[in-house]
């Protein structure tokens, strides 16, 4: 099997470097200066569990030579349109491709842009980010559940999960991957949001005065638009979201808020935004959400 991962930040390093280490035939897409350093470094992995590293075969998106059975999309979501297109004639037939995006339209984006492929979607749990030249992973063991969203359900997560196999990273199939989307999307979203707005660490979120009712409240709000697009989410999975908030360490912050902070471009669209966006089909109007965004832009220059 030829896998493709394409993204080479956190989770792409450490999904690549792990499936690497298992002995699978695997290509890192990469660009800039980590495209550079990869070439000639291996991937850097640090853990509480310790420090390892892999040499992974590295390539810029223009060189990336298919036939591949597997693409893996790590890039953030304003990049995924071009890492989309960039596959093109590159998936072998039968191929599948797996999302990891944050948000709920990336497979929808996919099967858009690359009609002949299988499209699985996943959602990861997991806190890696870049440290220096490294990989860290903190808080809890990193999992991806996924399913088919287009095409041949069976055999295109069998591939995913045989590919994955080995690579450190926990892989299941999941019997309504749509409803687990919405899941880690009201997770994203309603944490990421609420995080910047307050100025806090994700992992200090609910330890700020006021800060637990805010994301209790912005989960509401995700779980009733959830419901209008046809997914039952309700208070019982509120409740376990918030339970799961309160496993993550002080220190932990979203990919999505570290964006934010740094002034890079980040998946502001995918998640605040799309609360609004997606809300006005269905005639809801989010005012948590509008709240989120005004205390945003008053402390952060959205990119």
């Amino acid at each position: 099997m030829r896998i493709a991962v394409i993204g080479a930040g956190a989770i792409g390093s450490a999904l690549a470097a792990g499936i690497a280490r298992a002995g699978a035939d695997v290509m890192l897409v990469a660009r800039g200066g980590r495209l550079a350093l990869l070439r000639t470094e291996p991937v850097r992995m640090i853990s509480d569990s310790g420090a390892w590293e892999q040499a992974v075969p590295v390539c810029a998106a223009d060189d990336l030579a298919g036939p591949f059975d597997l693409a893996i999309c790590c890039v953030k979501t304003p990049d995924l349109p071009e890492a989309l297109t960039a596959l093109h004639g590159k998936l072998a037939p039968g191929g599948a491709m797996l999302t990891l995006q944050n948000g709920v339209e990336a497979p929808k984006q996919a099967a858009a842009i690359l009609p002949g492929a299988a499209i699985v979607a996943g959602r990861m749990h997991g806190f890696f980010e870049l440290d220096g030249d490294a990989v860290r992973h903190v808080g809890v063991a990193p999992s991806i559940l996924l399913g088919c969203t287009h095409g041949a359900a069976d055999q295109a997560e069998a591939l995913v999960l045989q590919a994955l196999a080995g690579s450190g990273i926990a892989a299941t199939a999941s019997p309504d991957i749509v409803r687990a989307l919405w899941e880690k999307f009201m997770l994203a979203a309603c944490l990421g949001s609420t995080a910047c707005a307050l100025g806090v660490p994700a992992g200090q979120v609910c330890a700020h005065p006021g800060g637990e009712a805010l994301l209790r409240a912005a989960m509401a709000e995700v779980a009733a638009l959830a419901r209008l697009a046809g997914v039952q989410l309700d208070a019982a999975d509120i409740a376990a979201t918030m339970a799961f908030v309160g496993t993550f360490p002080p220190e932990a912050t979203t990919s999505f808020q570290r964006d934010l902070l740094a002034g890079r471009r980040s998946e502001y669209a995918a998640l605040t935004g799309a609360v609004p966006r997606l809300a006005e089909r269905y005639g809801f109007t989010p005012m948590v959400f509008r709240q989120l965004d005004a205390m945003i832009h008053a402390r952060l220059h959205v990119v």
